[in-house]
């Protein structure tokens, strides 16, 4: 099939493949579910997934400095590299930076930015989180880098400085040839009116929670405007929402004789958002990416945005509360 269909074009013309593998992984859904079990990042997790991601086929991984997988992700790539089963130019690697210190994370490593600190000098913070990204990943650049956060807490003065701050330093590296597209995640659009008002370039990509049951139509609109290509977090609900479990959708499955979680991804590319589901199974893996011979129809397309209950995956983290 022509790469053309499998991937969505940026506004400065680079091709991001439309699935991509997300590379976080540990638990942090114990509010939903009423776990009782760890509750946190766990980098050790990520090694047989992403293992069993490239032998499935994918060519798109979503990373960050707060998962701590860079370097698992740069290993198993680099492997690839080694018996020239893979190069570099086939692949499409991003990551993050910008993201506040979390009870989940390692925030003592060096993995969260503790922005709100006088202390702390955002626009070099952020380059510096970017090049330890690169040494963890043992390669020179990224494709994509994403602001991973929008800022912490409801001091809309400083959160608008901060923004501008971390964004002046990636426009930089984007100048410099140091990463081929730069973007932001989790921005709502009050962030984005004011990151375009600050600033000089329009953020490319706005990677947000987006499901059936969370469907956040506002932002996705305003991106739309904007020429901003939305990626989709969380399709499947990180597993905690219950959306694969969904009539409606098991309904569609049946009627495209696709699974629910190939109804979801599909339903996304149609409306141009790049989806990054996660799976530890090579079979699921293979189907999420097995998406693209078939279309939903018009009708079907508007029934699914109709479920939306603005059920998010991660309810104690709202990115609308960030001033």
């Amino acid at each position: 099939m022509a790469a053309a269909s499998t991937t969505i074009e940026l506004s400065n013309g680079v091709d991001i493949p439309a699935v991509g593998f997300g590379c976080a992984f540990g638990n942090w859904t114990n509010a939903l579910t009423g776990s009782t079990a760890f509750e946190g990042l766990c980098p050790e997790e990520a090694w047989a997934p992403i293992t069993k991601a490239v032998q499935a086929g994918y060519k798109h991984f979503d990373g960050a400095l707060l998962y701590g997988t860079s370097r698992i992700l740069g290993t198993v790539l680099g492997m690839k590299y080694a018996d020239e089963s893979l190069r570099r130019s086939d692949v499409f690697i991003t990551s993050k930076v910008f993201h506040m210190p979390a009870g989940i994370a390692l925030n003592t490593q060096g993995l969260t930015m503790d922005m709100t600190n006088p202390a702390v000098n955002v626009t070099e913070r952020t380059v510096f989180d970017y090049e330890k990204v690169l040494s963890d990943l043992g390669h020179g650049y990224c494709d994509l880098l994403l602001m991973h956060w929008p800022g912490v807490g409801g001091d809309a003065v400083l959160n608008r400085s901060l923004r501008k701050q971390c964004w002046t330093a990636m426009e930089g590296l984007y100048k410099a040839g140091r990463v081929r597209a730069i973007g932001v995640s989790n921005f709502r659009k009050h962030h984005l009116e004011q990151l375009m008002a600050d600033t000089t370039i329009v953020p490319m990509v706005n990677q947000i929670e987006v499901s059936p049951y969370i469907t956040n139509a506002e932002t996705v609109d305003y991106c739309n405007e904007k020429g901003i290509v939305v990626e989709a977090w969380a399709p499947f609900g990180s597993g905690a929402t219950g959306v694969l479990k969904e009539p409606v959708l098991q309904e569609l499955a049946t009627k495209y004789s696709k699974g629910v979680g190939q109804v979801v991804l599909r339903w996304l590319f149609q409306q141009g958002i790049v989806s990054l589901p996660k799976s530890s199974s090579l079979e699921r893996m293979k189907d999420n990416l097995n998406i693209f011979d078939f279309t939903i129809s018009d009708e079907d397309m508007a029934r699914i945005p109709a479920l939306n209950k603005n059920a998010s995956s991660l309810p104690h983290v709202n990115p609308s509360d960030i001033a």
